[in-house]
């Protein structure tokens, strides 16, 4: 390549991103169609500048065009050294004079020419070296291209582009099928945004055959998936891994406080998984409000009724509206022969929308 883009800016491949954009500015002002109004090699002039300067100006596609180059430069020089020198002596044999009893002179047999044992040899080599670049070529570019793609796609998911964000990382997988972390990535969008769980499973798997020691995230997650999944046994087995890696995963508590609770009724392990999470969880948050409920309802469970009655007035402290809550108070009141009490609550909590109520209400508190 005689011509490329370097020499077109006129600079050296080693040249530095200033010395870019200047060869560019001085190049676009000299060869700009407002300075060349007709003349039609200026403007092409001027187009090539600027594709020169759009490729060697981003270092992605610097580096992807002087691997080309590089390439091209090599194959040239391979197929130079190939091509039998002009002058070669074997082209212009001669002979003894004829004698003077020959009537007419015969034609030179000239030596055949045959593929020597050496000829297959560097024939063979070369081809192997040619593929070997090939191949070395294309594992770059696409490691390349795949690491691009999933730092974008990273990005993305910070700005909430998660549609974007989740096409980026399919394409990151495609040119790097052995990046965890693209899986892991993606598996987060699929489990909290799209909430496809066999999806997020599927991708998380594959992080467990790449990674040899899967983080405690990962394991956090992969169990969220099997709870939804209904697959519960499993999601306390990985939730617990999860909490052996990093005690100090608090969410993982929660999780696996709810799964106990509701799925495996094992209500004191549910009771201290969820008392652990309160304990670091920011008072007043939407989880905290959940835990405190969950704990109400697992006290219920173990009959400690005043304790269940605690944590719902501490819930509704916070969120005063929940009908859930309301209800579940007025059932741990009517436990504790509160009758005028829980009935108040289950007309609360039928007023805002907790229909569960009405039954309640009508079974205990209508004469």
């Amino acid at each position: 390549m005689d011509q490329n883009l370097y020499s077109i800016l006129g600079i050296s491949v080693t040249a530095t991103m200033l010395e870019v954009k200047a060869a560019y500015k001085k190049l676009a002002l000299r060869y700009h169609p407002d300075r060349n109004p007709g003349n039609m090699q200026a403007e092409e002039m001027f187009k090539l500048v600027n594709t020169a300067y759009q490729t060697l100006s981003n270092p992605g596609k610097r580096a992807r065009y002087d691997l080309r180059l590089q390439y091209l430069r090599e194959r040239q020089r391979v197929l130079r050294q190939q091509q039998p020198s002009q002058y070669d002596a074997r082209y212009y044999q001669t002979r003894e004079p004829a004698g003077v009893s020959e009537r007419y002179y015969r034609p030179i047999r000239r030596e055949e020419k045959r593929f020597s044992r050496k000829d297959w040899y560097i024939t063979v080599s070369f081809i192997a070296v040619l593929l070997t670049f090939s191949l070395l070529l294309k594992f770059v570019m696409d490691h390349v291209t795949g690491e691009d793609k999933y730092k974008t796609a990273l990005t993305y998911m910070e700005d909430g582009k998660y549609s974007s964000a989740h096409r980026l990382l399919s394409d990151a997988i495609h040119f790097m099928p052995d990046n965890a972390a693209a899986y892991e990535a993606r598996a987060r969008i699929e489990l909290d945004i799209n909430e496809d769980y066999n999806a997020a499973l599927s991708d998380l798997n594959k992080v467990f055959s790449l990674r040899d020691r899967p983080s405690a995230q990962v394991y956090f997650m992969r169990g969220r998936s099997y709870q939804h999944l209904a697959k519960y046994e499993q999601a306390e087995r990985d939730l617990t891994h999860a909490l052996e890696l990093n005690e100090e995963l608090w969410s993982a508590y929660l999780a696996r406080g709810e799964v106990r609770l509701f799925f495996l009724k094992k209500y004191h392990a549910a009771v201290n998984d969820l008392t652990t999470f309160l304990q670091h969880e920011k008072v007043g948050t939407k989880d905290w409000v959940a835990a405190l409920t969950y704990r109400g309802f697992g006290y219920y469970k173990l009959m400690d009724y005043l304790a269940a009655e605690q944590d719902y007035r501490m819930a509704l402290y916070v969120d005063k509206q929940n009908g859930r809550v309301l209800y579940l108070l007025g059932r741990a009141e009517l436990e504790q022969q509160m009758s005028d009490s829980a009935c108040f609550h289950f007309y609360q909590a039928y007023q805002h929308g907790y229909s569960a109520a009405l039954f309640e209400f009508r079974a205990n508190c209508e004469d």
